[in-house]
C-alpha cells in the first residue's frame, strides 16, 4: 500500500514538472509570433557623394512597459543580437566583384542569462537607443556610382528555448524575434572628369 502511494506522488509531481515545463516552452515559442514591443530604424550619417558613411541603428521601445536591449553587433553572437545592413544596388557603370567579409569570436563560459539581462539596455515606453556603425564595420563596401537602397535588420541572440522561457517568467522584455527597418534610398552620381 504505501508503496503504490508513492508511486501515486511520484507521477503527481512528474505531471506537474512536465506541465510547467511544457508551459514554459510554450511561452518561449510564442515570443516570436507576437508583435515586436521594439520598433528598428535606420537613420544616414554624413553623406559622402550622395550615400551616408554612418548609419545608426535606433531601436525604439514602442511598447507600454520596459523593454531591454542585449548588446548588439555587427557579428553574429550566441548571446548578442547582431545587426545588419543589407543593400540592394544598382551600377550606373558595368558591374565589377564584390567585396566581403566577416568576423567572429565567443565566451566559453558566459553568466546565466539573468545575470547577462541585468547589463541590457532598459527602454521606457517611448525611449530608443541608437548605435552607430560606419557601412564598412557592417561589410557594405560599395562606392561605385548608382542606386543605393539600404535597410537595417536586427536578428536577435541565438537563445535556448529555456533561456527565453527564464526571461519571460522573470518579466523581462525583449526583441526577440527579427526586426527589419524601412528602406533609405540614396544616389551617387557618376563624376566625370572636367574638360
Amino acid at each position: 500500500m504505501l508503496a503504490t502511494w508513492k508511486l501515486h506522488v511520484v507521477k503527481i509531481l512528474v505531471a506537474q514538472v512536465l506541465l510547467v515545463l511544457s508551459a514554459l516552452i510554450v511561452s518561449a515559442h510564442d515570443c516570436a509570433k507576437k508583435p515586436s514591443d521594439v520598433e528598428l530604424r535606420i537613420t544616414p550619417g554624413e553623406l559622402i557623394k550622395g550615400v551616408p558613411r554612418t548609419i545608426g541603428f535606433v531601436f525604439l521601445n514602442v511598447a507600454d512597459h520596459e523593454v531591454r536591449i542585449p548588446p548588439v553587433s555587427p557579428c553574429i553572437g550566441r548571446y548578442s543580437g547582431t545587426i545588419k545592413l543589407r543593400l540592394d544596388f544598382s551600377s550606373v557603370t558595368p558591374q565589377t566583384t564584390g567585396k566581403g567579409a566577416g568576423c567572429g569570436g565567443g565566451v566559453s563560459h558566459p553568466p546565466g542569462i539573468l545575470e547577462q539581462a541585468k547589463s541590457w539596455r532598459r527602454l521606457k515606453p517611448g525611449e530608443s537607443f541608437t548605435v552607430s556603425y560606419e557601412r564598412a564595420e557592417l561589410f557594405v563596401f560599395e562606392e561605385a556610382p548608382g542606386a543605393y537602397e539600404l535597410r537595417g535588420e536586427f536578428q536577435p541572440p541565438q537563445l535556448t528555448t529555456e533561456e527565453i522561457a527564464v526571461l519571460d517568467h522573470a518579466g523581462i522584455s525583449f526583441p526577440c524575434q527579427t526586426l527589419r527597418s524601412a528602406h533609405l534610398q540614396f544616389n551617387r552620381p557618376l563624376m566625370t572628369p572636367p574638360n
